[in-house]
């Protein structure tokens, strides 16, 4: 069997609500049905096969060719299987998924994984603002699962992160770790202006001093952080290469909140 692919025919001048486009949906469904299926777009009415050639014929491995950043909810709500994008995703890729693998080769637009409980999305470039945080009507951002990014983030990456691991290449916005509950950011190109406000219990790894740190953190002093080593090595074995070392300069915050959470700043 081969991947289902859904190439785009044209470019639509209209955003497009793809998230029916997922194995969950698509396992008993033959290809003429898949092709009928109603997208929800902002304008004019399209099905699939209006804007898709569908190729392939295995629901569980999905490649959407040709994407741009109108392309919306890409792998929403997935609950296993693969994703594979060879372009742009829009906004809410993977967001609240459970389970599966979603890859993007081009950036990707706001609330990129927000409200995720697993799996893991890799996107090469960038992503908006808000990935890992809080999908419309949730109360809570990312509860779990991996979020790799290769360049930059936006504002408030992580925001009211409550678990799992956000990686980013690059740098990420203002308000990084904004209102995090628990979880830890990596930042390996540093972040904008208040990372960690309102910070409860998660960790912040930085390579660099973020610029106008909260006064609401407290200097604890350098130390050595075996975990560290570890986290490194775990990221190694998932094709993300970033040095952190043992050593790192500990900020215990937000004070101005519960104040559990802290911030590392590599030493």
């Amino acid at each position: 069997m081969s991947a289902l692919v859904f190439d785009m025919r044209w470019i639509v001048d209209q955003r497009l609500d793809l998230s029916p486009l997922v194995p969950e949906r698509l396992a008993k469904l033959a290809r003429k049905k898949i092709e009928a299926l109603p997208i929800n777009t902002t304008r004019e009415k399209l099905t699939v096969g209006d804007v898709f050639k569908v190729k392939g014929n295995d629901p569980e491995h999905l490649r959407f060719v040709g994407t741009d950043d109108r392309c919306d909810n890409i792998g929403a709500k997935l609950n296993g299987g693969d994703v594979t994008v060879e372009g742009d995703a829009g906004m809410l890729l993977g967001a609240q998924m459970k389970r599966g693998t979603i890859a993007v080769d081009g950036s990707a637009g706001v609330l990129t994984g927000a409200s995720m409980a697993g799996g893991e999305i890799r996107v090469r470039r960038d992503v908006g603002d808000q990935a890992g945080g809080v999908a419309f009507g949730s109360t809570m951002g990312m509860k779990g699962g991996f979020i790799s990014v290769g360049r930059n983030a936006g504002d408030l990456l992580g925001e009211r992160l409550r678990r799992g691991l956000i990686v980013v290449g690059g740098k990420a916005g203002d308000y990084a770790g904004g209102r995090m509950i628990a979880g830890t950011l990596v930042l390996k190109g540093g972040a904008g202006r208040y990372a960690g406000y309102g910070n409860r219990r998660g960790s912040l790894i930085f390579t660099e001093k973020p610029r106008n740190l909260l006064p609401t953190y407290v200097d604890s002093g350098v130390m050595e952080f075996d975990y560290l080593r570890i986290l490194e090595k775990w990221l190694r074995e998932q094709d993300v290469r970033i040095r952190l070392g043992a050593r790192a300069r500990r900020l215990m915050g937000d004070m101005a909140v519960l104040g559990k959470g802290e911030m590392l700043i590599l030493a």
